[in-house]
C-alpha cells in the first residue's frame, strides 16, 4: 500500500486536540491527508497543527462544538472554505458524565448523549450531501466496548450503541454513492479523560484485561 494512500484528502476530526482524536488526526497527516483538528479547546488543537506542520504535513485548525446544531452548520462552511471539500470525517469527540443509574440525572444523562451521539448525526447530515455529490465519503465513528453496557455509565453507553445502530444504517444508506461508514469500538484507552475516569480502580481495571496492559491512543 502507498504509505501516502490519503494524499489530498481532505479529514476532519472532532475532537482532536487530545487523546484518540489526535491520534488519529496525526496518523491521518501521515498518510497524506490535510487535515482539520476541530475542539472546544483551541490551544490545544492548534498544538496538534502546529506538530503536524512541523513534521512536513498539512493541518489547520477549526473552534467546534459538536453539542451546538447551529454552530455544527456554520462551522461546516467554515472548513470547506479552508480546503474546499470534507472527503472523510471522524466523529471522534466525546465526554462522560459517570453516575449509577439510580443517581444519574436528566442533565447527566443528555450531555453525553448529546456529545457522543447527537453530535454524531448532526456532523454526518451536515457532510453528506457534499460526499453524495462527488461520489465519495469516508464517516468513522468511535464506538466504545462500554456499548455493551458498563456499570456507572448508562447514559455513555446507550450513546456509543445508538453509534453502532447509527453507522450499520448509514453503510445501507450510503453505500450507493460510494460513502462507507464504519466505527471502531475502543476498550480503556490511556487518554487524559479515560485515566481521569478510572484512577482509583485503575489495578482492578488491569486485571481484567487479557493482555493485561492498557492500550496507547495510537
Amino acid at each position: 500500500m502507498d504509505h501516502m494512500f490519503m494524499r489530498d484528502k481532505v479529514a476532519v476530526v472532532t475532537g482532536s486536540g487530545r487523546g484518540i482524536g489526535e491520534a488519529i488526526a496525526r496518523r491521518l497527516a501521515e498518510f497524506g491527508a490535510k487535515v482539520v483538528i476541530t475542539d472546544i479547546n483551541m490551544e490545544t488543537a492548534q498544538r496538534v497543527v502546529d506538530d503536524i506542520i512541523a513534521q512536513g504535513g498539512q493541518a489547520k485548525c477549526v473552534l467546534f462544538n459538536v453539542a451546538d446544531f447551529d454552530h455544527i452548520k456554520e462551522k461546516v462552511e467554515e472548513i470547506k472554505g479552508l480546503f474546499g471539500r470534507i472527503d472523510v470525517w471522524v466523529n471522534n469527540a466525546g465526554i462522560t458524565r459517570d453516575a449509577m443509574s439510580y443517581k444519574m440525572t436528566a442533565g447527566q444523562f443528555d450531555a453525553a448523549v448529546k456529545v457522543s451521539l447527537y453530535g454524531s448525526f448532526y456532523c454526518v447530515q451536515q457532510v453528506v450531501n457534499g460526499m453524495r455529490e462527488r461520489g465519495y465519503g469516508r464517516i468513522v465513528s468511535m464506538s466504545s466496548l462500554a456499548s455493551r453496557g458498563n456499570v456507572g455509565q448508562l447514559n455513555y453507553a446507550s450513546a456509543k450503541a445508538g453509534i453502532i445502530a447509527m453507522t450499520q444504517t448509514l453503510s445501507m444508506e450510503l453505500g450507493r454513492y460510494n460513502i462507507t461508514a464504519n466505527c471502531v469500538a475502543p476498550g480503556i484507552t490511556q487518554t487524559e479523560m479515560t485515566m481521569e475516569r478510572i484512577a482509583a480502580g485503575r489495578e482492578g481495571y488491569l486485571e481484567k484485561l487479557p493482555v493485561g496492559h492498557i492500550g496507547q491512543p495510537e
